[in-house]
């Protein structure tokens, strides 16, 4: 037996295009744009489709100079959380803000933010040092 559909291309979403494939998230995504403690942050707020009363919540720092993040060390995380938890804590910006704050008081984030604010003293930000003669 032979497949009739065996010559068949089959097309990714991602090859056919991003915009018909993204198409049915644009709708249901918000984004959000907050500083915390000079950290510029971008959230991007998916409901489900198909789970419904679940909400993706993606967190990008888009701007921090190397300061670091409590959250995350990469500048991205993401995040499922039930919509009325979410509400609950008063939306996305709020429950962010509230969860950088508490991650803000462990141990291991103060001694990172007080390396970055120390500044490390033997990086020559790639200067080269002439030899000496």
């Amino acid at each position: 037996m032979t497949n009739p559909n065996r010559n068949a291309t089959v097309l990714r979403p991602a090859q056919r295009g991003l915009e018909s494939f993204n198409a049915h998230r644009q709708d249901r995504t918000t984004t959000h744009w907050f500083t915390w403690r000079h950290l510029r942050c971008k959230i991007t707020e998916t409901r489900h489709y198909l789970r419904h009363g679940w909400t993706m919540l993606q967190l990008e720092v888009v701007a921090s100079r190397d300061k670091p993040c409590p959250l995350t060390s990469t500048g991205y995380l993401a995040h499922g959380l039930d919509e009325d938890e979410l509400a609950r804590t008063g939306g996305a910006v709020t429950f962010f803000r509230a969860w950088m704050e508490r991650a803000a008081q462990s141990n291991a984030y103060k001694m990172a933010e007080f390396r970055w604010r120390q500044g490390n003293l033997f990086d020559h930000a790639g200067v080269e040092e002439e030899p000496t003669p």
